[in-house]
């Protein structure tokens, strides 16, 4: 298959992904009035893998050491981008929480210079700039605005940068099964004593078993549709395309709640946008 068409693949997947995910979020908003976090978390993860394990049957092999390592950090990664997320979605309109957590491409930079010693080019820092004055605009961080959980929004954010680098990483190695399976496992084996910790029972109310199917189905098909888009496109291809996403966010938020982003959101969604497009024409430049 030709380059071309394997990036007309990832970018209908990240299509197809921003609006399952988007989905998943008014589902996990919704249910969380009744059950805790880790609660969901739990369940969600624990569905994925018994709908992965059967997949999976005869395909296990041994891996490296550092395969072994970017599993860990992909699903760590993931596991504290999912609940940060879920917890900012409990504070903050649904809109905002998105694109807080898509702002993951501004910490893309940060992630590899940490994991690989590879620092930031002059010439990312223009971009960055740009995305972190959108960031701050949409936090407002001000005495009479502020509210801390826009942080654990933008926290979400890291731990989904640690995913889409190690996904990549992850991709010339072992199928997108696998990758998705480790980290559903992981997660579970997370939520577990978070949950106990937090005195929270597993057992579900009988009017929120539909919330957490759609939840858990909805992810699943989404988190495949991202692990494909990361498997077939560069994230500068990707990121850009992804932010289609607080379109979904937005319109969700606008028809369920009521909620509507004012000036300072807005522009500060314009500037987060355009510094990603400008990281991906860098991108493209370069190779």
């Amino acid at each position: 298959m030709s380059d071309l068409y394997l990036v007309k693949k990832g970018i209908y997947a990240t299509l197809a992904y921003a609006l399952i995910m988007s989905v998943t979020a008014v589902a996990a908003k919704q249910v969380q009035t009744q059950i805790a976090v880790p609660v969901l978390m739990f369940w969600q993860s624990l569905f994925c893998v018994v709908i992965l394990f059967p997949q999976m049957w005869g395909k296990w092999q041994r891996r490296s050491w550092a395969v072994m390592k970017t599993h860990f950090l992909r699903s760590l990664g993931g596991f504290l981008g999912f609940s940060c997320y879920y917890w900012a979605l409990n504070h903050i309109p649904i809109v905002e929480a998105s694109l807080l957590r898509s702002c993951a491409p501004l910490c893309v930079p940060f992630v590899v210079l940490l994991m690989h010693r590879v620092f930031i080019p002059k010439s990312r820092w223009l971009p960055l700039i740009v995305g972190f004055i959108g960031v701050a605009l949409v936090i407002n961080p001000t005495p009479e605005h502020f509210n801390p959980w826009h942080i654990i929004g933008l926290l979400s954010a890291v731990g989904l940068a640690f995913s889409m680098v190690t996904t990549r990483v992850l991709s010339s190695h072992v199928s997108s099964q696998e990758t998705m399976i480790v980290y559903f496992a992981f997660s579970a084996l997370l939520s577990l004593p978070l949950a106990l910790v937090q005195d929270e029972s597993l057992a579900l109310p009988a009017d929120t078993w539909l919330w957490v199917l759609v939840v858990a189905v909805t992810l699943y098909v989404g988190m495949h549709l991202y692990t494909l888009a990361y498997t077939y496109a560069p994230a500068s291809v990707v990121s850009p395309v992804s932010y289609i996403g607080i379109v979904f966010a937005g319109f969700w938020g606008w028809v369920i709640w009521g909620h509507v982003p004012d000036w300072l959101a807005i522009s500060g969604t314009v500037l987060i946008f355009i510094s990603v497009l400008l990281s991906a024409r860098l991108n493209r430049q370069k190779t």
